[in-house]
C-alpha cells in the first residue's frame, strides 16, 4: 500500500505534538489587506493544541479596521479570551477584506466579552515580559515590524532568548519577478528601522519564510475543491470563503500571483501562512530546505547575507521536491484540513 506524502506530513506533525503543550503565541498582523493574514489567523485558531494564542496585534495604517477583521474572526471561533492590541494608527491603506467585518465593531467585540487594547504596543510589551525559561513564546510576525520593532527596543536583550520568532519577510536569492534576483519585500521596506531592529536582535530562534519559498504558496486543485465543498457544513470554512470572496471582489483579484486564483478554484499567494506553518512544525521544517545564514537588513531595503554583521536566521530557501507545488500542496492539505475539522 502506498502511503501518501500528505499522510507522512500529518504523521510527523502529530509525533512532534505528543506530550507537548500548546505554545504561548503572539500574532502580529496587518490583516485586511492581502488575504494571507486571514488564512494564517484562521489556521492558528483552528489548532488550539498547537497554538495557545495570547494576543493578536494589528499593525500599520488603519489598525482599527484591521482590528475589526481580527475581532470578527475571533468571535466566529468563540475566542473572546484572546485580546486584540491596536498598533499605531497611521493613515489609510486599501483594505479589500474590510467590508466583511465592517458591521462588527470593536465595541461589539468588547460587549460580547472580548478585550481591545488601544495602546497595542504597551500590551505587546507587557505580554512579552511574561516569557521566561519555563514559558517560551512564539511570535508569528506577518506584518511590517513597526510594533515589534518598537517593543524590542524596550525589552532587556536577554528576554528575547525566551522567544521563537517566525516571520514572513525579505527575499534572499529569489524574488517576486525574477527567479535569480532578490527583491525588496513589503514587510521589510515599509518600516526599515523596525525591520533592522528585529533582524539585529538575539532571538532564541529565528525562523524566516522569505519570498524564495512563500511566492509558491497557493492552495488549489483537489485540496481546495475539498475545502470549498465544506463551506455549508463548517462555519470556519464558511468564514474563509465569505471573507475571501469579499476580498477578491473588492480588488483582491488584481493582486499578483504565479498561478490563477478565484474563490472557486484556489487561493492567492499565502505568503504569511508559511510563517504560521513553520511555527506549527517546529523544531522540524517539513517539506522545505532550511539553512541558517547570517542576515542583515540593508539601508536600501534588501535582506542580505552578511557574515560579519548578520545574525543567524533559519531561512527556508527551497523545497524538498523538484516541483515546489508538490511541497506546497502538502502544506495546503495540512492547513485546510485542520480548518475543516476544527471545532
Amino acid at each position: 500500500m502506498k502511503i501518501s506524502l500528505a499522510f507522512i506530513t500529518w504523521f510527523i506533525l502529530s509525533i512532534n505534538r505528543i506530550d507537548a503543550k500548546p505554545v504561548p503565541t503572539i500574532l502580529d498582523t496587518d490583516i485586511g489587506g492581502d488575504y494571507d493574514d486571514q488564512l494564517a489567523l484562521t489556521y492558528i485558531l483552528a489548532n488550539p493544541t498547537i497554538f495557545d494564542l495570547k494576543l493578536v496585534v494589528c499593525s500599520t495604517f488603519n489598525t482599527t479596521a484591521r482590528g475589526q477583521v481580527a475581532a470578527k474572526t475571533l468571535a466566529i471561533f468563540g475566542r473572546f479570551d484572546v485580546p486584540i492590541a491596536l498598533g499605531q494608527n497611521a493613515g489609510t491603506q486599501g483594505m479589500p477584506e474590510y467590508e466583511w467585518a465592517q458591521n462588527y465593531t470593536l465595541d461589539q467585540f468588547q460587549k460580547d466579552g472580548g478585550t481591545v487594547y488601544e495602546n497595542g504596543e504597551e500590551a505587546l510589551f507587557k505580554e512579552m515580559q511574561k516569557a521566561n525559561p519555563d514559558n517560551i513564546y512564539n511570535v508569528i510576525e506577518i506584518s511590517p515590524e513597526t510594533s515589534l520593532g518598537h517593543v524590542v527596543q524596550r525589552l532587556p536583550p536577554e528576554t528575547l532568548k525566551y522567544f521563537r520568532l517566525f516571520a514572513m519577510a525579505g527575499s534572499i536569492y529569489r524574488g517576486y519577478r525574477n527567479a535569480s534576483k532578490s527583491d525588496k519585500e513589503y514587510n521589510i521596506y515599509t518600516d526599515l528601522p523596525a525591520a533592522q531592529t528585529v533582524f539585529n536582535a538575539s532571538w532564541g530562534y529565528f525562523g524566516l519564510a522569505p519570498l524564495d519559498t512563500t511566492v509558491f504558496v497557493q492552495f488549489n486543485g483537489p485540496e481546495w475543491e475539498t475545502f470549498y465543498g465544506y463551506r455549508n457544513q463548517s462555519k470556519h470554512v464558511q468564514l474563509v470563503i465569505d471573507s475571501y470572496t469579499i476580498w477578491y471582489n473588492n480588488g483582491g483579484k488584481n493582486f499578483g500571483a504565479l498561478q490563477p486564483f478565484s474563490p472557486e478554484t484556489g487561493t492567492s499567494t499565502m505568503y504569511d501562512v508559511l510563517a504560521a506553518f513553520l511555527a506549527s512544525c517546529y523544531p522540524a521544517v517539513l517539506t522545505m530546505v532550511s539553512k541558517e545564514i547570517p542576515l542583515i537588513v540593508t539601508n536600501d531595503g534588501f535582506t542580505a547575507v552578511n557574515s560579519t554583521f548578520g545574525k543567524p536566521v533559519n531561512s527556508t530557501l527551497d523545497f524538498l521536491t523538484p516541483n515546489p507545488y508538490t511541497s506546497t500542496e502538502l502544506i495546503g492539505i495540512t492547513v485546510l484540513d485542520s480548518i475543516i475539522y476544527s471545532k
